[in-house]
């Protein structure tokens, strides 16, 4: 064999063998019930890729792949859709140029909300926000106001899917978290529009943050069985919200249930994970309004870049997102 030919052939073979080995790769990605640091790396790219604040088009495409990507792991794929009511920024009160702007405006919100049925008539509802916040004078993207959590709870889509069709073989006991219905909501509209959390009801008379959150928990309903939703009784919230800072500190914050958080933490190997003293407003209110048992789990240490330019995919460690994954689906594991 010629030089030639033993170069072509080293050259080919090498190339055959990058293609199978990258097919198996994926393939063994598609079939693991562990989160995948290398799924969590490409949603954080497309959630980064631009700002999308609550009635966006960057939002509203936002919305579509994270649909897509639900539906095809088997999920049962809806979107509540909400009127609701928010500052004008083109309002000159409250900084704009146009004499003629209402200080309020109507825009239209969008939940996701992505089912997999269990065994047993219960819903547990895993929550978390996928708006960013509006800046005017820089680029926000929210890598981890935001994008960490809804980066785990896509992958988590997929790993409970996997899940589903392991344990059709094999059953185990009845009982767990995980036997219930599951529902991931991907909550619209959790930043407030102005600057400052209260600034909605302090300059123009209105609440705006959590507009997802309570546009959900305005369609659950009290009926002798609890709080239920889609007619099934909900037995516990989680909201996440700034999972994946690379100096990961979480905080299961005040109003969370002792029960749930203990087996929560029961569950902990490498996430830094605390139960701690400290009363955060975010998407849990309306649920803990509602009395439904709830974890709301937030670093709220790692402030730094929170709410500005630098919140981005480098201070995000891939890694830390997909332990703590990893450590939620333990907790669903786990004997309610």
């Amino acid at each position: 064999m010629s030089t030639l030919s033993r170069t072509l052939f080293a050259v080919l073979f090498g190339a055959s063998a990058f293609v199978f080995t990258s097919a198996s790769q994926g393939t063994e990605s598609k079939s693991r019930a562990d989160f995948s640091v290398e799924n969590i790396d490409q949603a954080m790219k497309r959630f980064t890729r631009a700002p999308h604040p609550m009635a966006s088009a960057e939002q509203k495409k936002l919305a579509q792949e994270i649909k897509a990507g639900l539906a095809k792991h088997g999920w049962q794929v809806e979107s509540q859709k909400f009127s609701t009511k928010i500052p004008n920024l083109a309002h000159v009160k409250l900084g704009g140029k146009d004499k003629n702007a209402t200080p309020v405006k109507e825009v239209e919100g969008e939940n996701i909300v992505a089912i997999s049925k269990g065994s047993e008539r219960c819903l547990i509802l895993i929550g978390g926000h996928y708006d960013t916040k509006i800046y005017q004078n820089f680029r926000f993207v929210g890598a981890n106001d935001g994008g960490s959590s809804t980066a785990a709870m896509q992958e988590l889509g997929r790993v409970i899917n996997v899940l589903r069709t392991q344990e059709k073989a094999a059953k185990p006991d009845n009982g767990r978290y995980l036997d219930c219905s599951i529902a991931l909501a991907f909550f619209d509209g959790e930043e407030a529009t102005l600057p400052e959390w209260s600034d909605g009801e302090r300059l123009v008379g209105i609440q705006d943050n959590i507009h997802g959150s309570r546009a959900l928990a305005a369609t659950m309903s009290r009926q002798f069985e609890g709080i239920l939703y889609q007619n099934l009784p909900v037995k516990a919230v989680l909201v996440l919200d700034m999972i994946g800072h690379k100096n990961q500190n979480l905080f299961i914050t005040t109003g969370s249930n002792q029960q749930l958080a203990q087996k929560f933490l029961g569950q902990k190997t490498s996430t830094k994970i605390f139960a701690a003293n400290i009363a955060i407003e975010d998407d849990h209110l309306p649920f803990a309004q509602l009395g439904i048992p709830l974890l709301h789990i937030i670093d709220w240490t790692n402030l730094s870049e929170w709410h500005t330019a630098q919140d981005t995919t480098e201070i995000i460690s891939n890694k830390n997102i997909a332990d703590f994954g990893d450590m939620l689906v333990r907790f669903l594991k786990q004997k309610r």
